[in-house]
């Protein structure tokens, strides 16, 4: 049997065909399609995805028995209703399809369904966790103008802010306001007014890439920078923490962990093991999976739904292979 593997998110979408041994043919990248975005965009996304995949797998969409994917932006029945939408108009049989948020699915890659939480930080943020009785609980991804903590985004719109009161003395003076301003390609940092606002049109997937800024600042030396990062890694922490308590985990041994580009920063991702470690002191605490790693998510789901057995020892080859 051939499976096609899908991560859908607000910055790209990844798509994977394997057989039932875990063995990869095809992967293919394409833009992102989260359900916030506009449709158009999603159909296109979603169909090229699946289409340049299929191509270099040599295969047909006949020829695929099950298509699981994580989506991002699953958040309210408005979004399954559209998510399902895109699915018949490309022209996919529903009955092969296994769609979940993609907050589940990173639950899935990190526990393998076992009790546990798993928090999720790239353009976005949101934990997701599930105790030994099925009970789950969600806590973070109010999107990037509610909340969002710790995520990409968030650390980009912490920087920004840093640059302002920097200039105009109202905060510590730090190397963002060079750096930021380089990267934009401004002479003053009260250009980067024009890029944020008129060029970029405030675009959450174009603002975040300054999260990669902050960390390379913070690799320098940059106390600003460091400030933020770390506290980053609290409130993803915080995220699980919350989840744990609600759902009357803190005594119990599960399985705790990140998936996201966030994660690259190690400040971020040494501040968020610390914290949790000291806060679920019986969690069994796992390294977060970053990049393509979040495939995982939905090759865990598709391989549980089809009943077939996946070992850790897999899982690592696989880990491995996409790096």
């Amino acid at each position: 049997m051939f499976i096609l593997c899908m991560d859908i998110g607000k910055t790209k979408t990844l798509a994977i065909v394997l057989n039932e041994k875990g063995e990869v043919l095809g992967k293919f990248t394409s833009g992102p399609s989260g359900m916030w975005l506009k449709e158009e965009t999603v159909m296109k996304n979603v169909r090229e995805a699946i289409e340049g995949c299929l191509s270099i797998s040599r295969l047909s969409l006949g020829d695929i028995g099950l298509i699981s994917i994580s989506w991002a932006d699953l958040d309210t029945p408005k979004d399954w209703e559209n998510a399902w939408r895109v699915i018949e108009k490309i022209g996919i049989n529903r009955e092969k399809v296994l769609i979940e948020h993609d907050a589940v699915a990173a639950y899935y890659a990190l526990t393998l369904g076992e009790p546990g939480v798993a928090v999720i930080a790239g353009t976005g943020s949101i934990g997701f966790g599930v105790n030994s009785r099925g009970e789950r609980m969600r806590s973070s991804g109010w999107g990037w103008l509610i909340g969002d903590e710790g995520s990409a985004y968030w650390i980009a719109v912490r920087a920004l802010n840093a640059i302002s009161r920097a200039y105009d003395g109202r905060g510590e003076k730090t190397i963002l306001s060079s750096m930021v301003s380089e990267y934009f390609g401004v002479e003053r940092e009260l250009e980067i007014l024009d890029k944020i606002y008129k060029e970029l049109k405030c675009d959450p997937t174009e603002i975040s890439k300054i999260a990669r800024i902050v960390d390379e600042a913070a690799s320098r030396g940059d106390k600003v920078a460091e400030t933020i990062l770390e506290d980053a890694g609290r409130e993803l922490a915080l995220a699980a923490l919350c989840i744990i308590r609600g759902l009357g985990m803190e005594n119990e041994k599960i399985v705790v962990g990140g998936l996201g580009s966030v994660f690259k920063s190690k400040i971020v991702r040494d501040t968020f093991l610390k914290a949790v470690r000291e806060w679920a002191p019986n969690a069994i605490v796992k390294e977060p999976l970053i990049g393509e790693e979040s495939i995982l998510g939905p090759i865990v789901m598709a391989f549980k739904k089809l009943g077939l057995r996946l070992s850790e020892e897999g899982i690592k080859d696989f880990l491995e292979r996409i790096k």
